[in-house]
């Protein structure tokens, strides 16, 4: 299976769990998962040059679509990281997110990416910066990308599993922790393979991140619908 039938196969499937979330949206529910959902659907479309090369074109075509892509993923795992670590009732993660210790891996993740993505030299459209890849800016501008998805990733880990390890846990809220902590625990294992080998993965390349995206959605989405189905009272599990 080709790495493309890959990434349209997740951006549909993405689509489809935020439509299934909209009319929740509208009546004001769950609209934070809702809006990281839609900004994975951009970002997962903008992975493939069917969208990335018109809109980055759009854009003045120096690749300031890349560059959305990845402030896009940041803001994604923020929202993500916030609801699932409530859903887990584990203020520690929480603080390790959005206390003064993730903020500031925030801070400086982001910077770091906007001020590589200003140093390097992007004078035409390359979904992934392909034709780039010999820049040592644009190496590094890469490996910043990884580094906040992974810091999330590490900090939401340990509470999906233990949520999976909770026997009194309902079965559906469980798989979904499974999921989760998989899920996550590709994206921890792709940003600190990648940083390490420093090269290309082959087939993982796409399969780790974009069987990450497939990971977290699906966990989210089966709590969503346990929930749907059983009514669960307004302060329940914050996943949904």
């Amino acid at each position: 299976m080709s790495e493309h039938v890959v990434q349209w196969a997740v951006l549909v499937l993405c689509i489809v769990f935020a439509l299934l979330r909209l009319p929740d949206a509208i009546r004001g529910r769950g609209r934070a998962v809702f809006i990281a959902l839609v900004l994975l659907v951009f970002a997962v479309g903008l992975s493939l040059p069917q969208f990335y090369l018109p809109i980055d074109r759009l854009l003045g075509g120096v690749n300031i679509a890349n560059l959305l892509i990845r402030l896009s993923l940041y803001a994604i795992f923020v929202v993500l990281g916030i609801r699932i670590a409530a859903a887990f009732r584990s203020a520690r993660t929480r603080w390790l997110i959005v206390g003064p210790i993730g903020l500031s891996v925030l801070a400086v993740v982001a910077l770091s990416t906007v001020a590589l993505f200003i140093l390097s030299d992007l004078p035409e459209s390359s979904t992934g910066l392909v034709a780039y890849g010999d820049q040592e800016t644009v190496r590094l501008y890469a490996e910043a990308g990884r580094l906040y998805p992974g810091y999330v990733a590490a900090c939401l880990v340990l509470p999906a599993l233990k949520g999976l390890a909770d026997s009194t846990g309902r079965p559906a809220h469980r798989a979904a922790s499974a999921l989760l902590a998989v899920g996550f625990g590709a994206v921890l294992v792709f940003a600190v393979v990648r940083l390490a080998v420093g090269s290309h993965l082959g087939v993982w390349e796409i399969g780790l991140p974009f069987g990450a995206i497939l990971l977290v959605t699906s966990g989210l989405t089966i709590i969503w619908a346990s929930r749907r189905r059983t009514e669960l009272a307004p302060r329940g599990n914050q996943l949904a």
